[in-house]
């Protein structure tokens, strides 16, 4: 499931740069992303919503009709696309809270708060139990609640759906962590286990519920006792 980001921007460079920085937000995600690149508003509504997309990045400053406008116009068809404002004039903020914007970031763009906005949207774009895998044979939508547990395959991971279905995923394992949710501890270097399927806990190996056992390296134990406590006192 590919996600299509649209740029709204006159000047070639800061479109560049954009598009530069969203390579680089993208290249660690379970997801293709798709980018389309406007030099003006009336660029951007000849084309949509033909060519729709999931998040238009928009600047204001523009000739013709301005960013502003062109966040009016959506409104006023009443279609809430999602849009982050990219300007250099911090003046225009109370207007974006008119029209709804999701984020407002000043030129120039900070690379960490560009990044902790997409995050955020993508977080919220998805159900809350569900991850996407990037495979070879495109990108799968898995509910995280299925995933007993995950093992690493050199550059690759492999993902263990509760019932022995099995998902190869082209993220490392490293890189697959910061994608789950919490409930989702390291045992081991090589093993990430889901501690909803956790039935028992020794200095070795664990057990899951399906009798599969998984190892435990000694420097993690303590610290997954811990966690396996406290995952079960809080439910």
């Amino acid at each position: 499931m590919p996600l299509t980001l649209a740029i709204c921007e006159d000047s070639e460079q800061q479109s560049a740069e954009l598009r530069r920085l969203l390579g680089e937000w993208s290249s660690d995600k379970p997801f293709a992303l798709i980018i389309d690149e406007y030099i003006s508003a009336e660029s951007f509504l000849f084309s949509y919503p033909e060519k729709p997309c999931d998040l238009l990045l928009l600047d204001i400053e523009m000739g013709g009709i301005n960013g502003m406008e062109l966040a009016v116009k959506l409104r006023e068809r009443a279609d809430m696309l999602p849009i982050l404002f990219i300007t250099g004039y911090s003046e225009y903020m109370n207007q974006g809270y008119e029209v709804e914007a999701l984020h407002y970031l000043l030129k120039p763009v900070d690379k960490e708060k560009l990044f902790n906005v997409l995050d955020r949207y993508v977080k919220k774009r998805l159900p809350e139990n569900e991850i996407l895998l990037r495979t070879e044979k495109g990108v799968r939508r898995v509910s995280s609640d299925t995933v007993s547990y995950c093992e690493a395959m050199g550059k690759r991971t492999l993902v263990h759906i509760f019932g022995g279905q099995c998902v190869e995923c082209e993220l490392g394992i490293g890189e697959l962590k910061k994608t789950l949710t919490y409930e989702f501890v390291f045992c081991h270097r090589s093993y990430i286990v889901n501690l909803r399927f956790v039935k028992s806990i020794g200095k070795a190996e664990l057990t899951l519920d399906s009798g599969k056992t998984v190892p435990v390296s000694r420097r993690l134990y303590n610290e997954l006792i811990e966690k396996f406590i406290e995952f079960y006192t809080e439910r």
